[in-house]
């Protein structure tokens, strides 16, 4: 993963921010650590007089709890103030599929056409996922019959939808995965257009 260079003056502004919460916060966990293991000799004097192993061994045993604790909570702490937790997430968010084109781009032309496919007729790998190359814009129209037409690229809003001669036609966009289904007795071809070759 990548970091931003112009963002590391601020993610260790954040970082100092909250290293100083954590000493005050540390200040707190000490006097809690002290108030534990006199609780702690207390209750122990309870059931009958204190010897020096045991003053010593849960003394001990408070502070380690306590040590062991502030490390743990220290890196969250950390972690979750630092910055580095939200450049994480923004890197690895899922980015939202792009919608659909509803119309071709001004300053097309087109270049070409393919013959009039039949439900008996079309070509197998119409039938099938597949893309057209980059800058390669096609428009599927149908003169008789229904064509389903289904977007299936993961870049893109999932689409399905029915082509007839009354409907607008298929806009197929480039690299953008998508196939055909006739829908029984049906004529269709594909328009494709591209921007204008300068010469």
């Amino acid at each position: 993963m990548k970091i931003n260079p112009q963002s590391l003056p601020a993610m260790r502004g954040e970082n100092n921010e909250a290293a100083n919460e954590f000493r005050r916060a540390l200040k707190w966990i000490a006097a809690a650590a002290i108030a534990m293991a006199g609780g702690s000799l207390w209750y122990l004097s309870l059931s009958g007089p204190l010897t020096v192993h045991m003053i010593v061994f849960t003394t001990v045993g408070v502070l380690f709890s306590v040590v062991l604790g502030c490390g743990l909570f220290a890196a969250a702490f950390f972690s979750a103030n630092s910055g580095y937790d939200q450049t994480v997430t923004d890197a690895t968010r899922v980015k939202k599929a792009a919608a659909n084109p509803v119309a071709l781009p001004d300053g097309l032309e087109s270049y070409r056409s393919t013959d009039s496919f039949t439900e008996a007729t079309v070509p197998a790998a119409l039938l099938a996922d597949h893309n057209t190359k980059a800058g390669s814009w096609g428009l599927i129209r149908v003169s008789e019959g229904q064509l389903r037409y289904c977007v299936t690229d993961p870049r893109r809003e999932a689409l399905e939808t029915i082509l007839t001669r009354e409907t607008a036609p298929g806009i197929v966009e480039p690299t953008i995965l998508h196939h055909v289904e006739p829908i029984g007795a049906v004529r269709f071809q594909v328009e494709f257009w591209r921007a204008p070759i300068l010469h």
